[in-house]
Order: structure tokens, then C-alpha cells, then sequence
């Protein structure tokens, strides 16, 4: 049965990809950490951007790429 507090089923709970600019719900987002100016900075990206590769200018971590 569906929970109401699922966020891949919860039309209210998306975001923006900032790679691609899709509306995705964020069960299928992560952040990524990069740094602006010295200081850190989170970038919200979803699965299918980070897992072809996409990076936050900065970032100097490592990504194991999970899937949907």
C-alpha cells in the first residue's frame, strides 16, 4: 500500500535538478558538495545527472552512482 509521506508518489515534494533543470520528486535527488569562493556549497541533482556524471564546480568527493 502507498505511504502519503512516500516522496516518489507525493506530488508536493519535488525540486528542481540544477544540472538539468527537470521538476523531480525528491526520493530520486541527492546532493552533491562543491565549493564557491572557498566555501562549501550543496547542489541538488537528480540520480540520472549524477550517475552520467554531472559535478558541482569544487567537488572533490566520490560518487557511487545508485540507481532508481
Amino acid at each position: 500500500m502507498p505511504s502519503g509521506f512516500s516522496a516518489k508518489d507525493n506530488k508536493a515534494l519535488v525540486a528542481a535538478c540544477l544540472a538539468c533543470q527537470k521538476i523531480t520528486p525528491t526520493a530520486l535527488m541527492i546532493s552533491l558538495a562543491g565549493a564557491e569562493n572557498g566555501r562549501p556549497k550543496y547542489s541538488a541533482v537528480c540520480l540520472s545527472c549524477a550517475n552520467n556524471g554531472w559535478r558541482p564546480p569544487g567537488f572533490s568527493g566520490l560518487y557511487q552512482p545508485r540507481y532508481e
